[in-house]
């Protein structure tokens, strides 16, 4: 979970507006670098929005994600429950003429459905309320993008900490179609080193095979010691045919038809 550091960011985008690389280079932290960097756009730059799409952010952070949304589609909704992290949004896409700012969330929001409803590190506690919350508020033929740390996640075993809310992938499944599968299809893509800066994102039709992720580039916020070898870690995982069981991270595409 990123610290709060809302003060802060308003502090370096008024210094360098619309400069996030000269104030990563004044503040070089973890941190700073899950809110401001570029890369953390590489999780979606690929995926096919409707140009002519309504899309609601759940969760701010700090815009990571709010600028590429606003150029994919044509309205944009930001809905954060912290009046400073929707500050530093605001601040940070100031150009930007099809984004609304509330503060809330899904339980005290009030809206028409949408096309995309996006939940991109931002589960609460209550994540399976949460889940059918997000759902109420898309169009019949609407899609839930959801990404969310893999509790099975190797980054995690070797040390690294987690987001508040980790979920096994089977428990996703369940989550989003129920246990019988029957609401709904769930598409599931595995960002590597995690879904916060994403280097490569597999699929279920591309998945790493043996070698592939031995000398994988560690995430930023591994700890100092490593609990195991990660790379032959990784690669008796991808022999065994189960990294989509232990990836780090989840990215899940959504809808209520098979055929979306």
């Amino acid at each position: 979970m990123i610290n709060d550091i809302s003060h802060e960011l308003k502090q370096l985008l008024t210094k360098y507006p619309g400069d996030t690389k000269a104030a990563l280079k004044e503040y070089p932290d973890i941190n700073y670098l899950y809110a401001l960097s570029d890369m953390r756009e590489s999780l979606l730059e690929w995926y096919e929005f409707k140009p002519e799409g309504c899309l609601l952010q759940v969760g701010s952070d700090y815009g990571a994600l709010t600028g590429l949304y606003s150029r994919r589609v044509s309205q944009v909704t930001v809905l954060e429950e912290q009046k400073e992290n929707l500050e530093v949004n605001k601040l940070r896409h100031e150009h930007r003429n099809n984004i609304r700012y509330v503060q809330g969330n899904l339980e005290s929001f009030h809206d028409t459905a949408y096309d995309y409803v996006v939940l991109v590190g931002s589960m609460t506690e209550d994540y399976k309320n949460q889940i059918q919350q997000a759902k109420h508020f898309l169009k019949p033929d609407g899609v839930l993008i959801l990404a969310v740390c893999n509790r099975l996640g190797l980054k995690y075993q070797a040390g690294a900490q987690p987001d508040q809310v980790s979920l096994y992938r089977e428990e996703l499944v369940s989550l989003l179609c129920g246990d019988n599968r029957d609401q709904g299809s769930a598409v599931f893509y595995y960002p590597m080193p995690d879904y916060r800066l994403p280097m490569t994102i597999y699929s279920d039709s591309y998945l790493p095979v043996k070698g592939d992720l031995t000398h994988t580039i560690l995430a930023y916020d591994y700890p100092k010691y490593i609990r195991f070898d990660l790379g032959k870690m990784y690669d008796q995982v991808c022999e065994a045919g189960e990294f989509p069981n232990f990836a780090n991270s989840f990215l899940t595409i959504w809808s209520r038809h098979e055929d979306d």
